[in-house]
């Protein structure tokens, strides 16, 4: 970490505070986390690389659409990415608490540059014509690609902050970034696409990772000896089943992503009903993209002020009602204005469980347990994508998603009142102490 400046002129600038005294209060800045060199450039490179990873989600979906015309292929496309997840993700976790995590992103975001242009390369058709199996296969390496990126680029936060008290703001400062590209890249996926085609779309996005590559190079990071002994990954599965929290908020994750995220995989299908073509499902997209952003924003600024079981469990339900009032629009407009609630309702969830389990788990278990928890979500969204696929084909798109979303309220309720039943057995109440906080 880079070392105090003397006379920080800006709290974004510098690495460290002013010292706060009764005289002197300062609040924080929702961008108190970006005063962290490290996690400034990490920051800064991921808003564009992530959003060229948007662009290559929103292109090939579409590409798949347009080849096969099929819900089923946009599901065995989408779940391509489950197998090699499920099978290498502890081991990823594992990885990532033996071993430097900023060089394991350093080589995982080269290997995912590599696949960007192999699949732009197909798309512009100079070595054969792209197919369905073609981006299926290329999905399965790319998720042996993120089954070791995914832990280490969690766990890799912490390490990037060096006051634990802002390592909520960062979680909700990456969550902004992520949506801000959820919103642009779609919005430029449409209008390229619209002008010179889809491959340009994954060309774009293979470029991107250049920025993030980078800014790990540019990080000035501690030497990190390697553990001599090789850290088990049982034990984050143990401490996982033993801490009520951080077990409610994996459950949690994992059902949203089974049931709720994976509704994302059809709206290609809302897009072709609605009569809008690609430009329309890139709108789609971008809505909820714009609904995630605020959230993010208003989880850095306002976050801590409303209580910690109002943002996860609340936030949830929201997310799936939402979902459930979209399938019954029957415009663009109205598809976009739902699923800005439905991105408003995601961020509020799923930033605020981050932030419980990173702040519960101790350090020498982060890796491993956030391996677990990134393959509660990336591992399972794929699934449910493939599951929503079939379930399309046979009961329609807007059935398909209300089913879905009604399995996920009722596991969130569930979930809830388990919270409360734990909190009235420990004692706790609910109030804004972190004790009090317990999800």
């Amino acid at each position: 970490m880079e070392p105090p400046a003397k006379q920080p002129a800006s709290p974004i600038l510098s690495s460290h505070s002013p010292p706060v005294s009764p005289q002197n209060p300062r609040r924080d800045s929702p961008f108190e986390a970006l005063r962290y060199r490290n996690f400034r450039l990490f920051y800064y490179g991921q808003t564009l690389s992530v959003a060229g990873t948007w662009m290559q989600t929103v292109a090939q979906n579409w590409l798949v659409w347009e080849l096969t015309k099929d819900s089923r292929w946009l599901g065995i496309v989408n779940g391509a990415n489950a197998i090699p997840f499920v099978l290498f993700a502890v081991w990823g976790g594992q990885l990532a608490d033996r071993h430097s995590r900023r060089h394991i992103l350093l080589l995982t975001q080269f290997l995912a540059m590599i696949l960007a242009f192999v699949l732009a390369f197909l798309a512009y058709g100079f070595w054969i014509k792209v197919e369905g199996w073609h981006i299926a296969l290329l999905g399965v390496l790319s998720g042996i690609v993120t089954a070791f990126n995914m832990p280490a680029q969690q766990a890799f936060i912490s390490d990037m902050i060096e006051d634990p008290r802002h390592l909520g703001n960062a979680i909700a400062l990456s969550s902004l970034r992520f949506n801000l590209a959820r919103v642009l890249g779609p919005m430029l996926a449409g209008f390229i696409m619209a002008k010179t085609g889809v491959a340009t779309c994954f060309l774009i996005n293979a470029l991107s990772f250049i920025a993030v590559i980078t800014s790990l190079l540019m990080m000035r990071t501690p030497h990190v000896p390697k553990q001599g002994k090789k850290q088990s990954i049982r034990e984050g599965f143990r401490y996982i089943i033993e801490n009520k929290l951080v077990l409610r908020n994996v459950l949690l994750i994992a059902s949203g992503a089974l049931f709720a995220w994976s509704a994302s995989t059809l709206y290609p299908v809302f897009a072709h009903t609605f009569g809008v073509g690609a430009t329309g499902y890139s709108w789609l997209t971008s809505a909820a993209g714009l609904g995630a952003m605020t959230s993010g924003f208003m989880l850095a600024k306002y976050g801590e002020s409303v209580p910690r079981r109002i943002r996860i469990y609340g936030g949830a339900m929201l997310f799936a009602l939402s979902l459930i009032l979209f399938t019954f629009t029957h415009t663009l407009a109205q598809g976009m204005i739902l699923l800005v609630f439905v991105g408003f309702g995601m961020i509020l969830c799923a930033n605020t469980s981050n932030v419980a389990v990173q702040s519960e788990v101790p350090a020498q278990l982060r890796g491993r347990v956030m391996a677990v928890y990134s393959l509660a979500f990336q591992g399972i969204m794929p699934v449910g994508g493939l599951l929503a696929g079939y379930m399309a084909k046979r009961f329609g798109a807007p059935q398909t998603i209300r089913i879905n979303a009604m399995f996920f309220l009722i596991i969130v309720c569930m979930l809830l009142v388990w919270s409360y039943q734990d909190s009235n057995t420990t004692g706790t109440s609910e109030g804004n102490t972190e004790d009090a906080l317990r999800s």
